[in-house]
């Protein structure tokens, strides 16, 4: 399905829909969810399925970003990693393509490449969505998990931010700006998946001011992730295009939804989410 003419238009704007919803509601790039639908149910190859994936998330995250009330302040931390994402993506990029490269059996190297993929997905979301549903199990319990894991790290220069309670290492913010930014540029999940816990939990931020800064910097690593697969031909302009129509008005309805939604109940939606998510890959692994 690599030749995209004639093909299901009207499924990835249903899908584009959703996701985007789901990006605006918490503020991911959803990624996590587009590239194994396009892999998993509508047949296109991993490294098309990643590189559109990935820029097409610069229309729901830049609907999320003008629909919040962003300030001066909240660009502080997304501009300290853009160092760090940039690096991160472009390396990840070059390695999916490096994987995806046929060799003499170009059949054999394809399936090999997807599986790879697919199960690094599969860790990824299991351990995300496990963490998530029993933190937040923890919350609504009244027994919130400690957050702040790395804001005491003292590793010289510092800078202030808003939503922090001290000054942030910038060594540190790079260095999650450059694992964040590889596993982005190598999955196509725009780094939400992984920043919205990090900030959270590694970093200190409350969880209303870590969906705005997550929302900025998934626009952010959007914008080098398209420049990144557009180098290695990974990215399908009708993919994007259906992906786009759908994804923009939902990311809308999705950040109005959130803003009725608790941190604790948003965080086990995610959760819940992420599992389901695992599971539908776990289930193609198995059928491999």
């Amino acid at each position: 399905m690599e030749d995209f003419a004639g093909g299901p238009f009207l499924l990835t704007t249903i899908v584009g829909a959703v996701v985007g919803f789901v990006a605006g509601m918490f503020g991911i790039g959803g990624g996590f969810l587009i590239v194994p639908i396009l892999n998993i149910a509508l047949g296109f190859p991993m490294q098309i399925a990643v590189g559109s994936a990935a820029c097409q998330v610069l229309g729901p995250a830049t609907t999320s970003v003008l629909a919040r009330r962003v300030m001066a302040q909240d660009f502080r931390l997304p501009l300290i990693v853009t160092g760090g994402l940039l690096m991160g993506v472009f390396a990840g990029a070059a390695v999916l393509h490096r994987l995806m490269t046929p060799s003499a059996d170009v059949e054999f190297a394809s399936r090999t490449g997807e599986a790879i993929v697919l199960m690094i997905y599969l860790v990824l979301l299991l351990a995300l969505g496990g963490f998530a549903l029993w933190e937040s199990g923890r919350v609504l319990a009244q027994r919130p998990v400690r957050t702040g894991w790395m804001a005491h790290w003292n590793l010289p220069p510092y800078a202030v931010m808003r939503g922090l309670p001290q000054p942030m290492s910038i060594t540190i913010l790079a260095w999650f700006g450059l694992f964040v930014g590889f596993v982005s540029g190598f999955l196509g999940i725009s780094g939400g998946l992984l920043l919205l816990p990090g900030l959270i939990y590694l970093l200190g931020l409350a969880w209303h001011q870590a969906v705005t800064t997550s929302t900025l910097i998934v626009w952010l690593v959007a914008f080098q992730s398209t420049i990144a697969h557009s180098i290695h031909d990974h990215i399908r302009l009708p993919i994007v295009l259906g992906l786009l129509l759908g994804g923009t008005v939902g990311a809308r309805m999705g950040v109005d939804w959130s803003r009725g939604l608790s941190a604790a109940h948003g965080r086990k939606s995610f959760a819940w989410l992420a599992l389901g998510t695992a599971a539908m890959i776990g289930v193609k692994l198995v059928l491999y």
